[in-house]
């Protein structure tokens, strides 16, 4: 079964956001540095807001597009969330507490993309959607269990944000778009060894954008079926209207 087959299979049932549940903590897994590297990053640096730009800075406010976004959000995945932080040196991350943390660089620099921005915060609720205990020593696992379950973990976000920016009402293009340009440096760099552990923390890009593109169709065909049904069961004329689910 392919991984996004095995996504729709799931129903985007997410596994852990481990990574950071894992070096939130105490304990040998906290200490081992390899493994942030490899496989995620520590809680990002938050931002002094006297020193962030107040363009961005506003991003943040009650009434930004941080704010309006978060409610959107929570609404489909019926989570509220945490503290929306900002913070250097990340795209957008999320602690064992729901807080999430959004680059104050990243906002400078696409900022006025909001298509962008709402599937980047999608994907990081779909971090919040894990269902798995927390506090657990992955400690045990193998370097290939790790990564398995990161990747796992990150194609479960990626489908929820799909599904989502749907429900949203965005398209997952600039979010595919931007997958791309990253897919890109991550090439560059590796070509001039500036990179020095590789990383298994996501599936390769296309896969990745294959996830995003299935499950937004997925979310607008269950939409379109979910209509369907209301309006032939509120048919008074007991007429058929459109297509019957699964002809064609």
């Amino acid at each position: 079964m392919s991984i996004i087959s095995k996504i729709e299979a799931q129903n985007l049932k997410l596994p852990p956001s481990w990574m950071s549940r894992v070096t939130s903590r105490g304990g040998a897994m906290r200490n081992a540095n390899e493994i942030k590297k490899i496989l995620g990053e520590p809680i990002p640096k938050l931002a002094d807001p006297k020193a962030v730009p107040p363009k961005v800075m506003a991003m943040f406010a009650s009434g930004g597009l941080l704010e309006r976004l978060r409610k959107k959000l929570a609404r489909i995945a019926r989570r509220k969330g945490g503290k929306i932080l900002p913070a250097h040196n990340t795209i957008a991350s999320v602690d064992e507490e729901d807080n999430l943390y959004v680059g104050v660089e990243f906002l400078e620099q696409f900022g006025d993309d909001e298509e962008l921005i709402a599937g980047i915060l999608a994907h990081e609720w779909g971090h919040m959607k894990s269902d798995l205990p927390r506090g657990v020593d992955w400690s045990h696992l193998k370097w290939d269990e790790l990564h398995a379950m990161r990747r796992e973990e990150e194609a479960g976000a990626d489908g929820f944000a799909g599904r989502a920016l749907f429900l949203m009402g965005y398209n997952p293009d600039a979010m595919m778009k931007f997958l791309k340009m990253l897919d890109r440096e991550s090439k560059r760099k590796n070509e001039n060894k500036t990179e020095k552990l590789p990383c298994h923390k996501y599936h390769n890009t296309a896969t990745r954008l294959a996830i995003l593109k299935a499950a937004w169709i997925a979310q607008k065909q269950a939409n379109a079926d979910a209509k369907l049904i209301f309006e032939q069961n509120n048919n008074p004329t007991g007429a058929k209207v459109g297509r019957v689910i699964g002809d064609g």
